[in-house]
């Protein structure tokens, strides 16, 4: 499968050692847009979709995978119906909405159901009208890191670290998918690895422990289903203050604003950075934070008539 070009993987401003890869420049903002393309182009080649088709998608995200898969099923004709929980980011929310999504389940939501339970209800009640992409345990998101995001990377840090030089990822897992992918193809690449994984406060993937926070796609509620914990070599604990004050560092070091699971990811590089010198420390900037920023002004997302979610 063709990639795109690469995003850049960039050094920060004043520190050589810490590498930032940005994510954030793929088509709908994000480095769910991978994981959008393989999961559209799969269920097209096993069937479960045809372009210009009947059939839908359905997702539950949280606003990135949305916006990517509403960008690539407009091109092939294929709608997308999202069920969104009301947490999340609303300026996301209309963003998927202006890229051609549908939000569904609202009501069904506020009445208290999970978004997991308003997927199941629309497939019980409309099956031959959906085709469920299911992220947590499509294939198709793993691959996406495998064959392309972590080769991709590989390749940049090769061009970039010193003969011999260390490599630590550091990053946060919501699916697990990049996170696997990309430890995967760097200790394929490279003799010295280290993988640590980005977690909030309270929260324990591999012993099912989950605390409310607000790191948007990061420590989800579920264990990552693609994560292998043996490639975990160590757990950084960021807080929503460390994790703001990243994404104020970063875009003052770089003229970019991250989001803020991103702006943990980069406290989390600089800790590190800290305590290894001598390392090429990676992280990932999945989306900006302009989506995220407060908007006191903002009226309720409204959709087109031609778009009023399924009844």
């Amino acid at each position: 499968m063709p990639s795109r070009a690469p995003t850049p993987l960039t050094p920060l401003r004043r520190a050589g050692n810490r590498l930032v890869k940005l994510e954030a420049l793929q088509p709908g903002g994000s480095h769910k847009a991978r994981a959008a393309r393989f999961i559209l182009r799969r269920a097209i080649e096993q069937g479960a979709l045809t372009p210009f088709g009947t059939r839908r998608i359905l997702e539950k995200s949280g606003g990135n995978l949305g916006v990517g898969l509403a960008y690539e099923a407009a091109r092939h004709g294929i709608g997308v119906d999202l069920v969104i929980g009301l947490s999340f980011s609303r300026i996301k929310r209309a963003l998927c909405i202006e890229y051609g999504a549908r939000m569904i389940g609202e009501d069904l939501l506020r009445q208290g159901f999970t978004p997991k339970e308003v997927i199941a209800r629309m497939l019980a009640e409309q099956p031959d009208t959906y085709c469920f992409t299911d992220q947590f345990s499509n294939e198709a998101n793993l691959q996406a890191h495998l064959e392309e995001t972590g080769p991709e990377l590989a390749a940049q840090i090769e061009a970039q670290r010193a003969p011999g030089q260390p490599v630590i990822l550091v990053k946060g897992a919501g699916t697990g998918a990049s996170f696997q992918g990309i430890a995967t193809r760097l200790r394929e690449n490279f003799e010295r690895v280290r993988c640590e994984l980005v977690m909030p406060p309270d929260c324990d993937l591999a012993g099912e422990r989950h605390w409310d926070h607000p790191l948007e796609g990061m420590a989800v509620g579920v264990r990552p289903p693609f994560l292998d914990a043996r490639l975990v070599d160590a757990i950084r604990v960021v807080d929503a203050e460390a994790a703001r004050e990243g994404q104020r560092a970063m875009a003052r070091e770089m003229g970019f604003f991250p989001g803020m699971s991103s702006g943990a990811n980069y406290a989390a590089a600089c800790r590190v950075a800290r305590g290894n010198p001598h390392a090429l420390i990676v992280t990932i900037a999945y989306d900006s934070g302009e989506s995220y920023l407060p908007r006191a002004d903002m009226a309720p997302v409204a959709q087109p008539v031609m778009q009023e979610a399924v009844a």
